[in-house]
């Protein structure tokens, strides 16, 4: 008989999501300076909200600013689906913390798993967060994400 895995605190995943959205934020910092190099003229970036950033070019073509916005719209869904599949359901708040999301039905997290679990992070978002806030009522914590991608976050074992 195989140990039943101890589901991850909501404390444990909200902080673990804040982690990972302070590296989003550094990501988005680290993409402008390389953009300045190449001559992306930006006047000013302003973080609304965790959902939303104001980008005023300075001389910059409409067509060119808005394949700017679209692949800066496209990073966390990057991070999330990229980090999460090469670390088989780690992110790097969630390493932290010591939590990781695991496939109900499979031992790996495969790429369309996370493909479908990071698209889920965009429908929770857009409900005005109702998606996220599923995991107080759930009995397995599950939110809106982890109902689509069918996974669940659980605290990863201590080595004695």
């Amino acid at each position: 008989m195989g140990i039943e895995p101890t589901l991850a605190t909501i404390a444990a995943r909200f902080v673990a999501m804040m982690i990972d959205l302070g590296i989003i934020m550094l990501i988005y910092y680290f993409i402008f300076i390389v953009l300045k190099w190449f001559d992306f003229k930006i006047e000013h970036i302003e973080l609304m909200n965790l959902r939303h950033m104001e980008i005023k070019p300075d001389e910059m073509s409409e067509k060119r600013f808005m394949l700017l916005k679209i692949f800066v719209g496209f990073v966390p869904f990057i991070y999330f689906t990229l980090i999460t599949y090469f670390t088989n359901g780690l992110t790097v708040g969630k390493r932290i913390l010591g939590i990781r999301i695991v496939s109900l039905h499979h031992p790996r997290m495969g790429i369309l798993r996370c493909l479908e679990r990071s698209l889920g992070y965009i429908v929770s978002a857009i409900i005005l967060g109702a998606g996220f806030f599923q995991v107080f009522w759930n009995p397995n914590r599950m939110t809106l994400h982890d109902r689509i991608a069918e996974t669940i976050v659980v605290r990863t074992m201590k080595k004695k």
